[in-house]
């Protein structure tokens, strides 16, 4: 039964992050995720000194206004347009996290802190601690959260949709229809903030910046279009979500690494091999043209001479034998010239009917 609750609790978290994470890369803030799981750290020792209980809800509360903090100073840099955006979300998200460092120096010198705690995170136990209200037990906590966050989410999306698509592709047109982008932008990213804090002890900083990152940006090599982007993120997220709990069931280790590890794995993949964005279909498409190219030289070539011979054609192009009768073949095959002898090329009707000439 926890091993259901926890591929539930995985997949919950990882279909909000992901569509949490298309947001950011469409706004080119994907980096947004990395300074939030930083900039929560003063929120929850903050919240942590006067509670002094790690399972309050006031530490949620205290890191979500933390990140929220995060954002608000950082547009007020990106507006006075003094620094960069990345530049100013480096210098903000940096001091807070420094300046939970420092608290926690000062304040917790005694207190214990696990790396699983804020780095990794440990999904697997997430089923042991239960909701309850009223002695009726409603699942782990961080499955309703996190179903709750999910939730949030969609409907944000769905209310504000047209305005989110024109904020985010077009800021200005927004501006002059009076939108107001900015606030827009800021709910988003407030949410996304939620979203984070939500998901900290659960999936750990390492791997909401996996699965904030990866699955969108894989997904953005497939598509253009925004909702198809928002479907097929979540797709690739749940499809790491189930691989990664299934790995770490083989090996018997948290399901949090094997699922940052294929949300890795699959963007490296799209990568290789998307239709039209991967590195494959570049290098094809390269060659392709450079065909073209050559193709177009040689037959401009040869129109301007009207008759010429293979190494004469070679010494004024400068290019090997064998390169030249791979694209001589190639313009004989397509009717686009033909061998009047053994070494000597002209334009055939067809080219000269084409041209005018």
């Amino acid at each position: 039964m926890y091993d259901t609750w926890t591929l539930l609790i995985a997949t919950v978290t990882s279909v909000v992050c992901a569509i949490c994470g298309c947001l950011l890369l469409v706004n080119r803030r994907a980096m947004v995720s990395e300074g939030l799981s930083h900039a929560v750290l003063p929120g929850l020792v903050i919240a942590f000194i006067f509670v002094r209980d790690i399972t309050s809800p006031w530490l949620i509360v205290s890191a979500a206004v933390s990140g929220m903090v995060m954002v608000w100073l950082t547009q007020a840099l990106q507006k006075t347009g003094l620094v960069e955006p990345d530049a100013g979300l480096g210098i903000v998200f940096a001091g807070m996290f420094s300046v939970g460092i420092l608290l926690v120096s000062l304040e917790l010198e005694n207190v214990h802190f696990h790396a699983d705690c804020i780095i990794d995170g440990d999904m697997t136990m997430a089923p042991l601690n239960t909701l309850e209200i009223g002695g009726r037990s409603f699942g782990p906590k961080a499955l309703v959260v996190m179903s709750l966050m999910l939730v949030l989410t969609l409907s944000f999306v769905a209310i504000c949709w047209k305005e989110l698509k024109l904020m985010l592709f077009d800021p200005l047109l927004a501006d002059q229809f009076r939108l107001r982008p900015g606030l827009i932008q800021f709910v988003t990213l407030t949410l996304i903030s939620l979203t984070t804090v939500s998901a900290f002890n659960v999936a750990g900083s390492i791997l909401i910046v996996a699965l904030m990152v990866a699955p969108p940006a894989a997904a953005l090599l497939l598509t253009n279009r925004l909702g198809l982007l928002l479907v097929v993120s979540s797709i690739i997220a749940v499809f790491s979500s189930f691989c990664g709990t299934w790995l770490a069931q083989q090996i018997d280790v948290a399901p949090n690494g094997p699922m940052a590890a294929f949300a890795g794995f699959v963007f490296l993949a799209v990568l290789l091999f998307a239709p039209r964005r991967g590195l494959l279909a570049g290098m094809i498409e390269s060659r392709r043209q450079q065909g073209q190219i050559r193709d177009q030289l040689v037959l401009e070539c040869i129109t301007g001479a009207g008759e010429v011979s293979e190494p004469d054609l070679a010494t004024m192009l400068r290019w090997t034998a064998s390169d030249l009768n791979r694209v001589l073949q190639r313009l004989a095959q397509g009717g686009s010239i033909r061998q009047e002898s053994d070494s000597t090329w002209t334009v055939s009707e067809r080219s000269r009917n084409e041209s005018g000439h």
